[in-house]
């Protein structure tokens, strides 16, 4: 049974909306990379995107608005990544430990990811983010199992987010060590009370490799990244 002519152009039209809008949030991954969340980039963003002004506030409203869609957009595709191969270990520890150094590794094979989370900051994990989610899982479990140390679970999760927001700048910034990722979670683990030889451990865990779809927002953003500075 054929569908009926105006069936078909609610889907094109969906898909259009569809497209624009990713093209317009990666954009603006893009330009908060380089510029960071302070003051507007919309210009910026239009300019890169090369849409109209109308197309742009068509989709979004304000700085803060398209900021929020593109963090929640950028970390949500990461953690969802990532938890499916966290989510198979038993311990807490591990499952932190092998959340860092998955994120880092991706970061440092595109920098744009890097650049985003390091000059947003703590903004990039706003109330949309799924890591609002997932994180605390893991936070309780290890504080109800004894393997972290009794502490407030918003105590536990600024313990691991502030120092992966600031490795993200060093990986923008320095050249490190290959197991830099491996000493961060090791770091953090022990600052969540695990002890030195049980965070070495469960940092030192062998990680599966991850794959990344062409339509990844990570991987069309590096793409046009590169692009740009060819």
């Amino acid at each position: 049974m054929k569908k009926a002519p105006e069936d078909h152009r609610t889907r094109v039209a969906a898909d259009r909306r569809e497209k624009m809008r990713a093209r317009l949030i990666e954009s603006a991954m893009l330009v908060f990379a380089r510029r960071g969340a302070d003051g507007s980039v919309i210009d910026e963003v239009i300019t890169t995107a090369e849409v109209s002004r109308g197309t742009f506030y068509h989709y979004f409203r304000t700085n803060e608005e398209l900021l929020a869609a593109v963090a929640a957009e950028v970390g949500n595709q990461l953690l969802q990544i990532v938890d499916p191969v966290i989510r198979e270990l038993p311990d807490p520890a591990a499952r932190v430990a092998c959340g860092i150094r998955l994120a880092l590794t991706v970061a440092r094979a595109h920098p744009c990811l890097a650049g985003f989370m390091a000059r947003v900051g703590p903004p990039a994990l706003g109330a949309q983010s799924l890591a609002t989610v997932y994180l605390p899982r893991d936070i309780e479990a290890g504080i109800e199992s004894g393997r972290f140390a009794p502490m407030p679970p918003r105590l536990a999760f600024d313990l691991i987010t502030g120092p992966v927001l600031a490795a993200f700048h060093t990986l923008q910034t320095e050249a490190v060590p290959d197991d830099y990722p491996q000493q961060m979670a090791q770091a953090v683990l022990m600052a969540l009370g695990v002890p030195k030889a049980a965070a070495a451990k469960a940092a030192a865990l062998p990680l599966q490799p991850l794959q990344l779809g062409e339509d990844a927002l990570l991987v069309r953003a590096q793409a046009r990244a590169a692009l740009a500075s060819a």
